[in-house]
């Protein structure tokens, strides 16, 4: 081991060198420690184990040449590591990169902004707020509302005529694109656009929508618009509507947590106005997901529970921006 008395007598050139040496080395090892922590935090996240392939059973099959797990599907015996098919597979950043990232795009950072606070390109930035969404949506898709659910419809209109490109709005134009917006009192949320038929949805549209995603029996409070009849009907529901009076005090009580939700998320899409159509939907799930968990748990643990999400979910390939 050279001490300080042996870096004293060596020239500039060797000196460089030397660093140059300790610095390729150095990179070496942290890619390789990346690689078993993303490994460790996919196989910790993940819903299942199950082949990302064709869903078959599998087995440990020996480690590849760098150490990392390698198992064999015993149906179509495809082999894989952990971190297949989820967002840590094509990433060549480390953990503590990738944290920063989804840090800052849960704080609502743009894209140019995460680029140059993190050294990174902007594809590569927007490659993780694609991820966020993809998760955001996994996230949505499996939970079932139960106990008091609360539903409400928020409208989007283009940001100029013939663009797809929509801003949350409060009037009253007739082919608004609406959003299904559903939450509990135990902070399960969900999201749907209309987006086959633009204004209001119809009674036939809302049961379509939210016929599997509350439980029967459940006790739903809404605004009393005649389109969640049949969704009533359907499911058992006890009815417990509210029609909106400015002022009213019984409305605001009653109301109180869906006003609170669909507040947040008309301040949160004014922050990113212009989203497609197709991604009004993500972008809700996201926000939802953000509200529900600040409120229950803080910012610091909702942007934790957000990168272990990333971490376990199966990357959707046709999720993209």
């Amino acid at each position: 081991m050279l001490t300080k008395n042996d870096l004293s007598h060596l020239t500039d050139e060797e000196l460089h060198s030397l660093n140059d040496l300790v610095s390729t080395e150095m990179e070496l090892r942290k890619k390789q420690k990346a690689r078993f922590v993303k490994a460790d935090l996919a196989r910790a996240n993940k819903a299942s184990t199950i082949c990302p392939y064709c869903g078959g059973k599998s087995f440990k099959d020996g480690k590849r040449h760098d150490g990392i797990q390698n198992y064999e599907c015993s149906s179509c015996h495809m082999k894989y590591s952990d971190s297949v098919a989820t967002s840590l597979a094509s990433s060549k950043l480390d953990e503590e990169k990738i944290r920063d990232i989804i840090t800052l795009i849960c704080l609502d950072c743009p894209d140019w902004v995460i680029s140059v606070l993190c050294k990174v390109n902007v594809k590569t930035a927007q490659y993780w707020t694609d991820r966020c969404l993809n998760s955001s949506m996994e996230w949505a898709k499996n939970n079932i509302l139960r106990g008091r659910v609360f539903i409400d419809e928020m409208q989007f209109a283009p940001v100029r005529s013939g663009a797809d490109a929509y801003v949350a709005y409060t009037g009253k134009l007739v082919k608004n694109l609406h959003l299904e917006v559903a939450i509990d009192t135990k902070g399960a949320c969900y999201a749907h656009a209309y987006l086959e038929n633009k204004g209001h949805p119809s009674g036939r549209q809302v049961p379509e929508c939210l016929g599997g995603k509350i439980e029967k029996g459940s006790v739903l409070v809404h605004d009393g618009s005649p389109a969640h009849n049949m969704l009533i009907k359907e499911l058992s529901l006890t009815d417990d509507w509210h029609k909106f009076v400015a002022g009213e005090e019984t409305y605001e009580r009653k109301m109180k947590l869906l006003s609170n939700c669909c507040s947040y998320l008309r301040h949160s899409f004014e922050s990113h106005r212009g989203i497609k159509a197709g991604k009004i939907e993500a972008y809700a799930d996201f926000f939802m997901f953000r509200w529900s968990f600040t409120r229950r748990t803080g910012l610091k643990k909702t942007i934790d529970a957000m990168f272990n999400m990333v971490c376990g979910t199966r990357k959707d390939p046709n999720f993209t921006a």
